[in-house]
């Protein structure tokens, strides 16, 4: 006779802690070996990418905002496909997963919207504020939820569909004042753009990783304004929505479960979503908070997941991460 061995608890995600590349001595060079190389990679091979990267931010900023959106289209249909097989072949393989009823053309059809979507958000960073800004691009639903957030603290609970520099642009001009936790491009000019770009906008940058743990805290227990993106590729592989996968706590929704449990702040879901070309549509979604006293964490997980797994699955093509590895 057989004995069932019960399955682990789900897992508790390592805190990660964020440290940055220090930049190597000119000693390095002279040294030779090894220490050369790390510091002729980070001081010309990477800095080529860098250069790059700041000269396109900079040169589509003196382009009007909707050419900017249109050539990232031609872009990512362009470039997406040649240069990111394997992550067009995840893609692919993802919708087939998550659509297992639609046909091969409408599978296809979604991977071109993928890559369009890919492109326009790569190129749109050099035009976000003139595209949150711009008369008749974003239709708001939902504003009206805002006025139960206004007192005490919350947490908004973002996705990365569309384009989410765009969503926290169109928060901030709608008077909030938002901190916000991220997990840094590995590439500096990359990350210096995202800085630039997010404080512009009004965004107080919380530091990366288990750093920003402390100051998220206080910044709910000072009565504020929280912004935590519950959607998540880590990796390369897909963390949340779950999917059909079983919950765990290996995710931001774990965080901001402990985070409104601990300060009792309420949780506003949030996301902006693509309409077509340049014209978006921002949702807010009415605010809840954790009062279930029985609840545990994985209930709390599963009900934040219970959200944010139908809109995604309703925009996939608009999803940042449709691209990633999806581990059962």
């Amino acid at each position: 006779m057989s004995v069932l061995t019960p399955p682990p608890p789900p897992g508790k995600r390592k805190a990660w802690t964020y440290r940055p590349v220090a930049a190597p001595p000119l000693a390095d060079f002279l040294a030779g070996g090894e220490a050369r190389q790390r510091f002729l990679r980070y001081w010309v091979r990477d800095n080529r990418g860098n250069l790059f990267d700041l000269a396109f931010f900079f040169t589509f900023r003196m382009v009007p905002a909707v050419r900017c959106s249109h050539f990232g289209r031609w872009l990512g249909r362009v470039l997406v496909p040649r240069a990111y097989v394997g992550p067009m072949q995840r893609a692919r393989a993802n919708f087939t997963v998550l659509f297992p009823d639609r046909q091969p053309d409408a599978i296809a059809g979604m991977v071109d919207a993928y890559v369009e979507s890919q492109g326009r958000q790569m190129v749109e960073y050099s035009a976000v504020t003139r595209l949150a800004r711009r008369p008749g691009g974003v239709c708001h639903v939902g504003v009206e939820h805002l006025k139960e957030c206004r007192d005490g603290p919350v947490i908004f609970m973002g996705l990365h569909l569309s384009n989410w520099e765009i969503l926290m642009q169109c928060l901030s001009d709608l008077g909030l004042t938002l901190s916000l936790n991220y997990d840094p491009p590995r590439r500096r000019g990359r990350h210096w753009i995202v800085r630039y770009v997010r404080t512009r906008a009004g965004i107080a940058l919380l530091p990366p990783g288990r750093q920003a743990v402390r100051p998220a805290l206080r910044v709910l227990e000072a009565g504020g304004q929280l912004l935590v993106f519950c959607d998540e590729g880590f990796n390369g592989q897909i963390r949340a929505p779950f999917l059909g996968r079983p919950a765990n706590l290996e995710t931001n929704y774990a965080l901001v479960a402990r985070l409104a449990r601990r300060t009792g702040a309420r949780i506003c879901p949030v996301y902006l979503t693509r309409e077509e070309g340049v014209r978006f549509t921002l949702t807010i979604l009415e605010s809840f908070d954790l009062t279930c006293a029985s609840a545990s964490l994985l209930d709390d997980v599963e009900r934040l997941n219970a959200i944010v797994e139908p809109l995604v699955r309703s925009h996939a093509p608009q999803w940042y991460f449709i691209d990633n590895r999806m581990v059962s």
